[in-house]
């Protein structure tokens, strides 16, 4: 008797959870087109801006960087955070990006609405490790 007093809410909160929808089916999740790259500091760094995105379309540009997201300085930050918890969010929703751009004087602001992005990860070749082809390594 005493070990069902433990096991039944255990199998009762798992039961709600399981039959709970999640949050991703109750509510569609879009992020704004940036692929990124954190620095030591904890800002981000854009790699490469998908076509006609949000972030696109708001000239956002390759090596511009994200130093504040709305109200949140990205100084020491986790990536991850930052990714889950600030740039992705609702569909619809709108994001607030503070950057800087190399040789341009002056912080830019970008006010995003965010979209539904095709989740699946774009690689773009940028560095190669060991010898390019057709070169001899030494």
């Amino acid at each position: 008797m005493n070990r069902l007093c433990y096991i039944l809410p255990v199998v009762l909160l798992l039961c709600g959870f399981l039959a709970a929808p999640s949050l991703a089916e109750q509510e569609a999740f879009g992020g704004v087109g940036l692929q990124v790259v954190p620095t030591i500091t904890g800002e981000l760094v854009v790699l490469n801006v998908l076509e006609n995105a949000p972030a696109a379309q708001k000239g956002m540009q390759p090596g511009d960087l994200i130093f504040k997201v709305d109200d949140f300085m990205l100084k020491g930050s986790d990536f991850g955070k930052v990714i889950s918890e600030h740039l992705w969010g609702p569909v619809g929703s709108s994001v607030e990006l503070f950057y800087r751009r190399p040789g341009v004087a002056g912080v830019s602001r970008a006010v995003l609405q965010r979209s539904k992005i095709d989740p699946r990860l774009t690689v773009t070749p940028a560095v190669q490790s060991g010898p390019s082809p057709g070169k001899k390594g030494k």
